[in-house]
C-alpha cells in the first residue's frame, strides 16, 4: 500500500560541523540519515518512542508522524531547544540529557532509536543498559553505528568526533549482553537498480556489484557496507524488511528545490567571479596603456635632453675657442702697452 508523507526539515538549521546532520548539508550523508528514520517508522507506529541523540530533531519529527508520542534526548542543550522551536508537534518533545543517564523513568517507552551515537562516547555499556532500563519488556532498540573495519579502513580519514568505533563482532556482542535477540541490517549508499518480486518470498536476495570496467561480482549479502543497524529485543525477534530509499534526482537528473537553490547560488558565485576577473583585466589594460604613454613621454623628454646637451657642448666649444683666441692676441699687446 502506497503512503505519502512530508519530509521533516528544520527551518532554522544549525551550521554543519560534521558532528551531526543538519538541514545545512545535503547529498549522501543526508540520504543515509533519513533512511534510518524512515526504516524505523513501521516499528514506531502507535508506539511511545525515545530518540536518543536526536540532534536537530528532524528524525524524531519524522517518527512523530506515526508514533503515539516521541521524546528526543539531546546532549547539547541549545540544540535540544532549537529542535523544539523547529518542530512544534503536540506529540513531540525534546529534553537535554546524557545517553548514559537517560532522563526517562523505567519501562516508559516501546521503542528506542539511536543512530550514529554510540561511537561518540565512552562507557558504551552504560548506554545500552540505560536503553534496556527505559524499554518495556516487549519493546525494541533500533541502533546504528559505523562498522570500524569498513568505515575506518586503510586510507580513510578518522572521524574526529568518534571516541570508540566498533566492528561487527563487538557491536553484536555488546547488544547480546543486554538483549536476547538481535537482527542485523547493513547499510550502504549507492547507485542501484532494484528488482523486487510482487509477491512475498523467502528466497535470498541476489546482489550484483560492478567491481571495475570489466568485472561483476555476485553475493547474497550487501558487501562493503560501512554502517550496521541492529534491532535488539528481549521477548521476540524483530525481523527487518528489505528497504530502499530512492532518490530520483540521482538517476533521472531532476533537481530538487534545495538543489536548485544551491545551483542558483553557484551560478551567482560564478558570475561574481567573472565580473571580478573582467574588472581585473580592465584595470590591467588601463595600467598597460598608462605605462606605454609614460614610456613614450619619457622617450620624447630624453630626446630633447640629448639635443640640448649637444647644443650646449657646441656653444661651450665656441666660447672656449673665442676665449683662447682673445688671450693669445690681446693679452701680450696689453702687457707691452702697460710696460712701455
Amino acid at each position: 500500500m502506497r503512503e505519502t508523507f512530508p519530509r521533516e526539515c528544520a527551518l532554522n538549521p544549525e551550521p554543519f560541523t560534521g558532528e551531526r546532520l543538519t538541514a545545512a548539508i545535503h547529498g549522501q550523508v543526508e540520504l543515509e540519515h533519513y533512511h534510518r528514520y524512515l526504516f524505523s517508522r513501521a516499528f514506531c507506529r502507535e508506539r511511545d518512542v525515545l530518540d536518543v541523540a536526536s540532534g536537530e530533531g528532524y528524525g524524531a519529527a519524522q517518527l512523530a508522524q506515526v508514533a503515539r508520542r516521541v521524546i528526543g534526548v539531546e546532549y547539547a542543550g541549545a540544540t535540544a531547544r532549537n529542535a523544539a522551536v523547529n518542530f512544534p508537534r503536540p506529540n513531540l518533545s525534546f529534553v537535554q540529557g546524557d545517553a548514559r543517564s537517560l532522563p526517562v523513568r523505567d519501562a516508559a517507552v516501546d521503542v528506542v532509536t539511536s543512530f550514529e551515537t554510540i561511537e561518540h562516547f565512552d562507557r558504551q555499556e552504560d548506554f545500552v543498559a540505560e536503553v534496556r532500563r527505559v524499554l518495556r519488556p516487549e519493546g525494541c532498540f533500533i541502533v546504528s553505528t559505523p562498522d570500524r573495519d569498513i568505515y575506518n579502513g586503510p586510507g580513510s580519514t578518522p572521524n574526529q568526533y568518534h571516541v570508540r568505533e566498533l566492528d561487527r563482532a563487538e557491536f553484536l556482542d555488546l547488544l547480546h549482553r543486554h538483549f536476547r535477540y538481535v537482527s542485523l541490517v547493513r547499510q550502504r549508499p549507492m547507485l542501484v537498480s532494484g528488482l523486487f518480486p510482487e509477491e512475498p518470498t523467502s528466497v535470498a536476495p541476489l546482489l550484483f556489484e560492478r567491481e571495475d570496467a570489466e568485472t561483476f561480482s555476485s553475493e547474497s549479502a550487501l558487501p562493503r557496507a560501512p554502517y550496521l543497524i541492529a534491532i535488539a529485543s528481549e521477548l521476540a525477534p524483530r525481523l527487518a524488511p528489505v528497504s530502499l530509499l530512492i532518490q530520483p534526482s540521482d538517476i533521472e537528473n531532476r533537481l530538487s528545490a534545495e538543489q536548485e537553490t544551491e545551483l542558483d547560488r553557484l551560478r551567482r558565485d560564478v558570475e561574481d567571479e567573472r565580473e571580478q576577473a573582467r574588472l581585473a583585466v580592465e584595470a590591467a589594460r588601463r595600467s598597460a596603456e598608462q605605462a606605454e604613454a609614460d614610456a613614450r613621454a619619457a622617450g620624447v623628454t630624453l630626446t630633447h635632453t640629448r639635443a640640448a646637451l649637444v647644443q650646449a657642448n657646441s656653444e661651450l666649444d665656441r666660447v672656449s675657442g673665442s676665449a683662447r683666441h682673445f688671450l693669445r692676441q690681446y693679452i701680450p699687446r696689453l702687457w707691452r702697452h702697460l710696460a712701455g
